[in-house]
């Protein structure tokens, strides 16, 4: 009864259209925040209108020669693991016996020879398997250059503890990564 009432008079559509109003308002408001929170969480600048970031410049790695040298030894100890130790016998003693020239036993030490991860080692013409007739070589060096005679892009590292003992000859192109050692270091 009291909702015929209101229906049939004109104080309905008039607080039909106050609360319509109010609506709109309380609509438009929280529409408003929530435009302003999205700005606010975005920076409020569009991604178009944002200034070019300097590039981030990475710090310089240094380390010290005793982080160097537990680094080499760890990648020495990869390539030639360590020798076992020898079990020495007591000889008797030779009279007069003839002393044996050390002078070949030296050069025969200081030659290179490819590396292996089990420490053994084996001779440079072994290379031909994979590059092919490159001809004669007797040092990482050496063999490097020929390889870059040939147009290939060939790196020498000195990866041993000790300078010119362990030598690395990367040629990407070819997929080679060899290891020379001195014969002196080989089993």
């Amino acid at each position: 009864m009291f909702l015929d009432a209101i229906i049939g008079q004109k104080g309905f559509v008039y607080i039909m259209e106050k609360s319509m109003s109010k609506m709109r308002r309380i609509l438009s408001l929280l529409l408003s925040l929530l435009m302003l929170a999205t700005l606010a969480v975005a920076g409020g600048v569009a991604p178009g209108e944002e200034a070019p970031q300097p590039p981030e410049v990475a710090e310089k790695v240094t380390t010290t020669p005793a982080q160097t040298s537990a680094a080499v030894s760890k990648a020495r100890q990869a390539v030639v693991p360590p020798p076992k130790p020898v079990v020495t016998r007591s000889m008797p003693a030779r009279s007069a016996a003839p002393a044996q020239p050390k002078a070949s036993a030296q050069v025969d030490k200081n030659s290179w020879r490819l590396g292996s991860r089990e420490g053994e080692c084996a001779p440079l013409s072994s290379t031909s398997r994979k590059t092919g007739d490159i001809g004669s070589f007797s040092t990482p060096q050496e063999f490097a250059k020929k390889m870059q005679q040939r147009g290939h892009q060939a790196f020498v590292l000195d990866i041993g503890d000790v300078r010119d003992q362990v030598v690395r000859v990367k040629v990407p192109d070819m997929d080679l990564d060899l290891t020379f050692v001195r014969a002196g270091m080989c089993r």
